[in-house]
């Protein structure tokens, strides 16, 4: 099982020069992974606070209609956070977001699971990041408990940065905040944007020396966009080429990647316990077999409006028309 923790918001999504018409549909990167990974069939489950409030209501319906497991999940007083995503002429998506006192940020330790209750439900991996590890105080709380699963090395902790300068960040505090993570994870996922910001880069840097000095003892992966995706582990780094799309949206790719590619490794056994050992022993062809089924879907999503991921048969499907 994959557990997933982290923001479910809802998401206000508007076209510029629309006149303002925005339409309430579930997101928040976090709830995306888990969404994309009960469609494509895997198990999992949602770890997140969501409100009672009415907005709250259409997050749980929306997640459980696709197989979402809401088991773990808190049900919180706090309100919903919203973001407004505003789609520009190309299909990419700019936010802004209310997020002040809302449900996402308010976990306590009690709230979170404990190792033998991961461990009784056969969880092989956590996926965590975006706004639900950069927004206190909640972000600290996570931290800690995932520190614990590090130390313990029973899980594979999976960081996808997913970095959200709109809200305001202040961009050294945000690169501490991050590496520690990072410190304390097994697979990290960025993307090229993400380091740029983080590291104050002109757009199309040169990232390789901050990729290879991160991939010592982990696997990082950074998506570029549609020009693919490079994997790197201990400072070797393999490419995947990307794939070409009619774009519609960029709204929730990444997250559909990340949960894809997950689920590749969990079908290699390269999830769970021993984390470490179990990454290193993948062979190149089978991390790239993976990125590529990731990018696939990932593809998929761009094609659509919002988040829809695929589900695994049409992304084998698409795989053989490519």
């Amino acid at each position: 099982m994959i557990l997933v923790i982290g923001e479910a918001l809802i998401d206000l999504i508007g076209e510029e020069g629309s006149g303002g018409n925005y339409t309430a549909v579930v997101g928040g990167a976090n709830a995306n992974v888990a969404l994309a990974l009960a469609v494509r069939g895997e198990q999992q489950r949602f770890l997140g606070r969501i409100s009672s409030d009415g907005f709250g209501k259409q997050i749980r319906n929306h997640l459980a209609s696709h197989g979402v497991d809401l088991t773990l999940s808190v049900d919180a007083e706090e309100q919903t956070t919203l973001a407004v995503a505003t789609i520009d002429s190309s299909g990419v998506a700019s936010y802004s977001f209310y997020t002040k006192d809302t449900a996402d940020w308010g976990w306590t330790a009690g709230e979170l699971p404990s190792a033998e209750q991961l461990a009784a439900l056969d969880t092989k991996a956590i996926q965590y990041g975006c706004l639900g590890m950069a927004i206190g105080p909640g972000n600290l709380v996570i931290e800690a408990w995932l520190k614990n699963f590090f130390e313990a090395g029973t899980v594979t902790l999976s960081h996808d940065l997913n970095i959200r300068p709109a809200l305001g960040f202040e961009r050294g505090l945000e690169l501490k905040r991050v590496l520690r993570l990072n410190a304390q994870s097994h697979i990290i996922k960025a993307s090229d944007a993400d380091i740029e910001w983080l590291y104050g880069l002109d757009v199309g840097a040169d990232l390789d020396d901050i990729a290879s000095e991160w991939s010592k003892g982990k696997l990082v992966v950074i998506t570029r966009g549609a020009e693919g995706v490079s994997l790197y582990r201990d400072g070797k780094r393999i490419d995947v080429a990307g794939q070409r799309v009619n774009l519609v949206d960029t709204v929730g790719a990444g997250d559909t990647f990340m949960a894809n590619f997950l689920g590749e490794l969990s079908q290699l056994d390269a999830l769970g316990a021993n984390p470490e050992s179990r990454v290193a022993r993948l062979g190149d062809e089978e991390l790239v077999d993976a990125a590529k089924f990731a990018n696939t879907a990932a593809a998929v999503v761009c094609e659509r409006t919002g988040c829809q991921p695929p589900t695994k048969g049409e992304i084998l499907v698409r795989l053989r028309g490519n």
